[in-house]
């Protein structure tokens, strides 16, 4: 039986903001790599200054993007239910804390880059486990994107994907808004 679930923030919290494309262009990123994975590859004051470039995003982001529909409902739902709550990002701790105080959210833990090796790692998904006090199996993530899956996957977590309607991933289970969470967690027997 699930006991928690894991948040992604960026895309998945909020709707989508910033433009990875056009911030990687501008930073000069390959895209073979994670985007701090680049930046922290670059010599010292060029990486100083993508860095910046990279945090005035997340910043704006955080200071701007739109909650998306259904985040209060669902973890209302799961709180009264009794559910452990996470939230993992690969943003700043800055930027995840101003997105959690401007919507007013709670989690039991949240973890941003500051605070481990980012997604695709497991590393974060790991310590949001520990701090939860759940087994791998008895927690879902919940994110948009390939690094989401990929470190729940690494870390035995299985992943719903949220497509808000356009999968760009051959990933399953998957879900097109968060409100569907709710019904697939009690269709699929997880939740009480």
């Amino acid at each position: 039986m699930i006991k928690g679930l894991i948040f992604d923030m960026d895309g998945t919290i909020t709707v989508p903001y910033i433009d990875w494309k056009s911030l990687r262009a501008k930073i000069g990123a390959a895209l073979d790599k994670t985007l701090m994975q680049y930046i922290e590859s670059l010599p010292p004051d060029r990486s100083a200054w993508a860095h910046n470039v990279l945090l005035d995003a997340e910043r704006e982001a955080a200071a701007n993007a739109e909650i998306n529909a259904g985040v209060h409902e669902l973890i209302d739902h799961l709180i009264a239910k009794g559910m452990r709550l996470a939230l993992v990002t690969n943003n700043h701790g800055e930027a995840m804390r101003t997105v959690l105080k401007r919507y007013g959210l709670r989690f039991d833990v949240a973890l941003s880059r500051d605070d481990g090796e980012i997604k695709p790692s497991p590393v974060l998904i790991h310590k949001a486990l520990q701090a939860l006090g759940l087994p791998p199996d008895e927690v879902i993530g919940i994110g948009d994107g390939r690094y989401d899956i990929e470190s729940c996957r690494l870390a035995g977590v299985r992943c719903i994907y949220l497509t808000h309607g356009n999968p760009m991933l051959n990933h399953k289970p998957c879900v097109a808004t968060l409100a569907e969470i709710i019904d697939f967690l009690q269709s699929d027997g997880f939740a009480q």
